[in-house]
């Protein structure tokens, strides 16, 4: 749950910086996040783990598309901010598998 609200949290700052306004609001934020991590981990489960980036591609279309309803972004720009998103996500995933593997 704390890493939904923390990806929720990083969304929304993402989508406040492109917009050039206030943050998009917690339970729009939390519908984005799980559109994204849903898709991806179910598309991840299917594929070898040198394929991982596919289903990080499913899951920035599919959050796109949640963006662009929820927020009133194009299509194109919710998926750049979902593209960004997923990026800061698995640099952090690599980070946190790479302190707690020591």
């Amino acid at each position: 749950m704390i890493g939904i609200l923390l990806g929720a949290g990083i969304l929304g700052i993402i989508i406040a910086l492109m917009e050039e306004g206030e943050f998009p609001g917690w339970w729009s934020m939390i519908a984005c996040v799980l559109a994204s991590l849903i898709p991806a981990a179910i598309v991840n489960a299917f594929l070898p783990e040198g394929l991982f980036i596919i289903g990080l591609a499913v899951g920035a279309v599919c959050a796109g598309c949640m963006i662009s309803a929820l927020c009133g972004m194009s299509v194109k720009r919710a998926i750049i901010a979902a593209a960004i998103y997923l990026a800061i996500q698995t640099v952090i995933s690599t980070i946190l598998y790479f302190l707690i593997s020591r």
